[in-house]
């Protein structure tokens, strides 16, 4: 399988790509520990030697998943925060630079991914750290617009508030029909971009902080 990947680059870049596919539902489904590589290769329709030449094991396999919209979500996040050049950002505009990206991935088609990664946060499974560091370090922008928004505020306060606001986010919009069935036969004609609007209205007090210390809103 190996060999024959090498000699036919984009069949093995479409093989990779359906093992991405399909792990990031079954892990997304049944948690990362309860998968195993056999389940993901039935399910991308290809053998276990596949695995093992396009990512090495179930932990590179989980690496690739995580990272495959990453750059997605940093280059959307970055775009907003170039609309308002030569200006630090709101509060408001910094919560929704935060929340557009991860609608982007749902609207994009990944919503399993998003909730990968609000389950990895909330077990703390294996490939949490992975995502802890790759997204401080993405987010290194960001971070330091928030850092002037909240001068003097500790850096640990600032990567609290923020990995709170990646949970909320990542739990909201990683099942947007959970979240309507939340809060019952009232919320069964709230649309999502309701929901966003809300969603980025909590960010926007997370990031801010307590309203006394807040500079700006």
């Amino acid at each position: 399988m190996g060999s024959e990947a090498a000699r036919s680059p984009a069949r093995g870049e479409a093989t990779e790509q359906r093992l991405i596919a399909a792990a990031e539902r079954l892990f997304a489904e049944h948690g990362v520990g309860a998968v195993s590589l056999r389940t993901v290769m039935q399910e991308a329709r290809t053998n276990v030697a596949a695995i093992h030449y396009h990512f090495g094991s179930q932990e590179g396999l989980l690496d690739a998943v995580l990272r495959s919209r990453l750059d997605q979500v940093t280059g959307e996040r970055n775009a907003v925060l170039r609309e308002s050049p030569g200006k630090d950002a709101t509060a408001r505009e910094l919560a929704r630079a935060f929340v557009q990206p991860v609608v982007a991935v749902l609207e994009s088609g990944g919503e399993c991914w998003i909730r990968l990664v609000g389950r990895l946060l909330a077990t703390g499974g294996d490939g949490l750290d992975a995502v802890a560091e790759s997204f401080f370090e993405r987010n290194a922008a960001f971070v330091a617009q928030l850092d002037r928004l909240c001068p003097g505020v500790p850096r640990r306060t600032l990567d609290f508030r923020l990995s709170q606001a990646m949970t909320v986010t990542l739990n909201v919009l990683g099942d947007v029909s959970r979240t309507r069935r939340l809060h019952g036969p009232d919320a069964a004609d709230w649309t999502t971009g309701q929901i966003v609007g809300d969603l980025v209205d909590v960010v926007t007090s997370i990031l801010a902080g307590p309203p006394g210390a807040r500079r700006r809103k």
